[in-house]
């Protein structure tokens, strides 16, 4: 197994749809990188890789600090939606994974507890802690488990279609305003900074996994624990 880490762990100034993009500094972002690696470690994972799309060098300078994990730095622009631009690290980083292991993706600077689920078993493609909401639903993109990396590189690509293609969707009076206003105005979207215009990664991954017909393992545990790089810093479980 691989576990592939999105990261980022010196953010560009630059905010994102939602603010400010952290409010801890890069060294403590580091550190609790470091308790990544440390928790991945303690579960026997070995191979991990950290894809980072932090500007510059501040991480690549310090990319020692985070044995055993390799650090595949990305040259990426701010993407004011901060889950379109993980799933554009993510595809970047196919390259580096192996074809015939499965991968676990974790999101940066959260820890893997020992009593985690995330398995697969028989022909399954993803295990993923699953949300429903009605008709549909999301899962936690914070850590799921992929079969290998041609069904990452299918739901990751997948993923990203169904963000885009959020905007262009016609589901009432106000949508079809913004449609009809972004092509007479490209680019001065009233509704731009106080709104993505697109549904979440998390929505967004459901829904791939449905239209792809991948077989989806619904997890219990997922047992996870992390801080949150912005607002006021709470801790989150899953």
């Amino acid at each position: 197994m691989i576990a592939v880490v999105s990261s980022t762990v010196a953010p560009s100034a630059a905010p994102s749809h939602d603010g400010a993009r952290t409010t801890l500094s890069p060294e403590v972002r580091l550190e609790q990188t470091r308790g990544t690696v440390d928790s991945l470690v303690a579960r026997g994972i070995t191979d991990i890789l950290i894809a980072d799309n932090s500007p510059g060098t501040w991480l690549s300078d310090r990319a020692a600090s985070l044995s055993p994990a390799r650090i595949l730095c990305q040259r990426q622009p701010p993407v004011r939606n901060k889950g379109i631009g993980e799933l554009w690290l993510l595809l970047s980083s196919l390259d580096e994974l192996p074809e015939d292991q499965p991968i676990l993706k974790i999101s940066g600077r959260y820890r893997l507890g020992a009593g985690s689920d995330l398995s697969l078993n028989g022909g399954e493609d993803v295990a993923a802690k699953v949300y429903r909401k009605g008709a549909s639903g999301e899962i936690s993109t914070r850590a799921y488990l992929v079969r290998n990396r041609s069904v990452a590189a299918l739901l990751w690509e997948r993923a990203l279609d169904e963000m885009y293609a959020e905007r262009s969707r016609i589901k009432g009076p106000r949508s079809l305003l913004r449609i009809v206003r972004n092509s007479i105005l490209p680019g001065d979207d009233a509704f731009h900074y106080s709104d993505p215009n697109t549904i979440s990664v998390e929505q967004a991954a459901y829904t791939a996994i449905g239209r792809l017909g991948l077989r989806l393992r619904p997890v219990e545990n997922l047992d996870i624990e992390g801080t949150l790089g912005s607002w006021i810093n709470p801790t989150v479980k899953e």
